[in-house]
């Protein structure tokens, strides 16, 4: 059945990806724009909890963040779900489980439960046994800033959207895009009928939620970090949420304190009172994405420029924390486009749009290239014991870094974008 799309939706539009092309009418060429248009197509949103356990042979279509536990790597697949590997042999990681989440872009795992949000809902998520997953207890409406996706919401009625449809297509360069909603024409809404040694993993920098002292902390909304007591694993309590600094988009937990990459700069906290975040401190930057690792005396902080965050900035930031209140910039490296970075011994992993940079860190003020490892767009890399696990907008690559003068690659799992 379909609907046409209300105004206040169409005003939301601005989220929809734009870049420049080129238009030809009556045998000339104009400029233009090409946008992408997103189409919900919704389905029962008991259904889509009932379809957990999904197909074990699911293609990845889009790759998104990373989680390792045990022997175990996790892969969201950007508001699809999750991909769950036995990497005993990381020459060969063997697919064996998919959990179906429409609008999954996070991971976290305590003991056998796994959280993962489905929206604006947070799922705990019993994985005993990947292949026969099954939802424990939710928590509704806790991520307030994912309720509206694409400019649509993502949850309506007993209906979510559990399925996004493309389309390009192309507008004079001066259109006035939103009044009127002219160019909505097209986006119509769809309705279709109806086990560990760890307690916790390693999650990427690019995490939006982390666990840490029995609680969860996840990024609610643009501003705020939501605060879950999980003790009782499989049963997750929301306990509150705290501001905790301006356009937030990553946490980084190390030893009782949680750092936040945000558009803005980095915010410190203190965790001693789980539930009672104190302010430790902020670094300020330009406008610019901002994921951001720290060993405890150096954080690390990636800036890239572009998308929703705005700027121009495409640096590594090296700052000392040793003092968090008074935390000081060491020194700024000029990049390429860089993401998410991990950081093992004196060795740090910088993901920069065409390749891993690998960096000497044994002295931050002065980052010494060691190798490099190629790829097609690296958006994020876990390091540990002599092995880095890359995603890339191709796939998810692991590597043997063991000699770091000849890294080694180990296993490719593809993506097949549809």
């Amino acid at each position: 059945m379909k609907k046409n799309i209300p105004l206040l939706f169409c005003a939301m539009i601005s989220l929809f990806t734009l870049f420049s092309s080129c238009k030809k009418e009556n045998g000339s060429k104009k400029a233009g724009k090409t946008i992408t248009l997103f189409t919900p197509v919704y389905g029962p949103k008991n259904a889509a909890l009932d379809g957990l356990n999904g197909n074990p042979n699911e293609a990845v279509s889009q790759t998104g963040k990373i989680y390792i536990k045990d022997n175990f790597i996790y892969l969201n697949d950007q508001n699809k779900g999750i991909h769950v590997y036995d990497n005993s042999n990381p020459s060969n990681p063997i697919k064996i489980a998919f959990l179906s989440i429409p609008g999954n872009l996070d991971i976290a795992i305590k003991d056998n439960t796994l959280y993962a949000d489905m929206y604006s809902d947070l799922l705990a998520i019993d994985i005993s046994n990947p292949r026969q997953a099954a939802i424990t207890n939710k928590i509704e409406n806790f991520f307030t800033g994912r309720s509206y996706v694409n400019g649509f919401p993502a949850i309506m009625n007993e209906n979510i959207v559990v399925q996004w449809l493309q389309r390009d297509t192309i507008v004079e360069e001066n259109d006035n895009l939103f009044p009127g909603c002219q160019l909505c024409a097209g986006g119509d809404i769809l309705t279709l009928s109806a086990a560990g040694i760890k307690s916790t993993g390693t999650a990427g920098s690019m995490a939006g939620m982390v666990l840490m002292n029995d609680h969860l902390y996840a990024i609610t909304e643009s501003h705020n970090v939501g605060i879950v007591d999980i003790r009782n694993a499989g049963n997750p309590q929301l306990l509150n949420s705290f501001f905790a600094g301006f356009d937030l988009q990553t946490i980084f937990p190390f030893e009782g304190k949680l750092f936040l990459g945000s558009a803005v700069g980095m915010f410190m906290y203190d965790v001693s009172n789980p539930q009672l975040p104190v302010s430790l401190g902020e670094f300020t930057h330009g406008r610019a994405c901002d994921p951001v690792i720290t060993d405890g005396q150096y954080a690390y902080v990636t800036l890239h420029a572009g998308e929703l965050c705005g700027g121009e900035a495409n640096e590594l930031h090296v700052i000392d924390i040793r003092n968090l209140p008074q935390s000081q910039l060491v020194k700024t490296y000029q990049l390429t486009k860089p993401t998410g970075l991990s950081k093992e011994g004196n060795l740090l992993f910088v993901c920069d749009e065409t390749e891993v940079k690998v960096y000497n860190a044994n002295n931050p003020g002065d980052l010494r290239i060691l190798n490099r490892i190629r790829g097609s767009q690296p958006y994020d890399v876990i390091t540990n014991n002599g092995k880095a696990i890359v995603v890339c907008s191709n796939g998810l690559y692991q590597y043997d870094y063991s000699n770091i003068n000849s890294i080694r690659q180990l296993s490719f799992i593809a993506a097949k974008k549809k």
